[in-house]
Formats: C-alpha cells, structure tokens, sequence
C-alpha cells in the first residue's frame, strides 16, 4: 500500500492564519515554496534528510531511524530539533510577507522581551572570535535581561 504524502503544510500555515486557500495565489504559492527550499539547504543534513523522508515522502519514525542509523528513541528529539530550525529560518519571511510573528518560546527571556527584533541583531552580530560578554552585559545594562551563560544565547539563536 502506497503512502499519501501531505505537501502543503507550509502553505496551511499561512491559510491558517488569516490567508484563505482561496486568496493563496499561485505567486504566493511558489514564494513560500522556494522560501521554504532555502530555509531546508541552511539545515544541517541530518535534520534536512529528516524533515524530507518524514513531510516529504511520508515515512515514519522506525524507517526514518534505521534509513539514518540512529536509534529510534533519537528521532523525536531530531524531529524537535529540525522542525524548531526550520520555523526559526522562515520566522522572517513569514513576518514580512504574512505579518505574522512567532510565538514567544515561554522560558526565553529574549524571546519575551519587546526588544527582541533589536536583540537578535545585537547576538547576530557576535563575531566567532569574540566572547559572549560584552552582549550580556549590554542585555543587562540596556534592557534589563540577566543572563548567566552564554549557553541561554546560543540555545536561542540556534533554535528560536
């Protein structure tokens, strides 16, 4: 028995939230298509292979995990990890082309604070060489945010 692949998904996000299938032109279509193409190629490999074999081609956890060789138990949490990166990767194109932000993730003290946008910049912008230091003490001095490891930084600019 063939398996009935579900494609659409990302163009339910945006029908979901205010945007009619009826609205959703072919123009906007292919927009969110060729987004959603470069948001996968900025994936790591693994999450990008997960992310296909699992939306793409309908496969489940078990064929997923031997298909990789990783454990089954393994494969929620890569499931966690890819869809969490790649709703941070289209998080700006959705909130240009949709106005639409993303939910705040409840225990992120950046992303509850109202200076988000501006902050991310600010962590964006850290150099590899460079240390976490100088953007805490810029958090706390100039928008009151306390963070005690660099840790809290890099958790939130790789998944939120």
């Amino acid at each position: 028995m063939e398996k009935v692949t579900y494609q659409n998904w990302i163009v339910d996000i945006a029908c979901s939230n205010g945007y009619s299938s009826d609205t959703t032109d072919s123009e906007t279509v292919r927009e969110i298509i060729s987004e959603v193409r470069r948001a996968l190629d900025r994936l790591s490999p693994v999450e990008r292979e997960f992310i296909e074999r699992y939306y793409f081609k309908g496969e489940s956890y078990p064929e997923i995990a031997e298909n990789l060789g990783r454990r089954r138990d393994r494969i929620k949490g890569l499931h966690i990890r890819a869809v969490g990166r790649l709703k941070k990767e289209l998080a700006g194109f959705v909130r240009r082309r949709f106005n639409i932000k993303s939910k705040p993730t409840a225990d992120c003290p950046i992303c509850n604070s109202p200076d988000r946008d501006e902050i991310d910049v600010l962590i964006d912008g850290k150099k590899e060489e460079e240390t976490w230091r100088e953007i805490i003490q810029i958090l706390k001095s100039k928008y009151n945010i306390i963070i005690k490891t660099p840790q809290i930084l890099i958790g939130h600019q790789k998944y939120h």
